[in-house]
């Protein structure tokens, strides 16, 4: 049983400063709580990468793969990631990013699917 996710939000920014704010892993997760950290794999295509978030006690772990691409105006970037981690609120999934530029900014829309972590209380 899986969860799904869509947001879309408008922001007022050139495409190119928001691809690259959102694309850049050291930034990631100033805006995203629940990674304390995202580490790039060198040298691969799609980008491989680790994951980690801190918890008081706990660090949770896990892995994933990006691939963004940009053209005529338009970007999209698409990921998928997992965990073995029992105590991850979230399990393996699936998500996107587009970037559709209009005429006041950016319309920023993500969709995700994902399994819920934490066993029959996640569900």
């Amino acid at each position: 049983m899986g969860k799904q996710v869509y947001v879309e939000i408008p922001v007022r920014a050139p495409l190119e400063r928001l691809w690259e704010l959102t694309q850049d892993p050291q930034n990631h997760p100033r805006w995203d709580l629940r990674f304390t950290a995202i580490i790039p794999a060198p040298g691969t295509a799609p980008q491989e990468f680790r994951y980690e978030f801190r918890l008081p006690l706990h660090t949770i772990h896990g892995t994933g793969t990006s691939l963004g691409t940009r053209g005529q105006g338009k970007a999209t970037s698409v990921l998928k990631f997992t965990t073995r981690d029992v105590l991850s609120p979230i399990g393996p999934g699936a998500g996107y990013w587009r970037y559709v530029p209009g005429p006041d900014g950016i319309r920023f829309i993500t969709g995700y699917h994902f399994s819920p972590g934490w066993g029959p209380l996640g569900r």
